[in-house]
């Protein structure tokens, strides 16, 4: 399957990335490959199919959840580069502007 222009242009903004002509073309092959392997594996009959880890009794072992000792607050934020009222400071990530 290939991707329209207008797809690889919604994708390079979700993304917020530009890419050239040589990455575009790339990108669009390796996304159609993907496309088309996940259409063979929806085409496969999944009815009747026990996972293997139920197969025969078998139950996986969890560990058991248990508190053990961490760290002080001020020990770890004291490492940090920037920090405000007792938490990690970090600059953001995603720019609101969606116009």
């Amino acid at each position: 399957m290939e991707l329209k222009d207008k797809d690889l242009e919604q994708l390079e903004r979700l993304a917020r990335v530009e890419l050239s002509g040589e990455s575009r073309a790339k990108l669009r092959e390796q996304l159609g490959t993907i496309i088309e392997f996940v259409r063979k594996l929806q085409g496969i009959d999944t009815a009747d199919y026990k996972p293997k880890a139920y197969l025969g009794g078998f139950e996986p072992e969890l560990r058991r959840d248990e508190a053990k000792e961490c760290l002080e607050t001020e020990e770890v934020l004291g490492a940090a580069p920037d920090r405000q009222n007792g938490y990690f400071r970090v600059p953001p990530v995603i720019d609101r502007d969606d116009s």
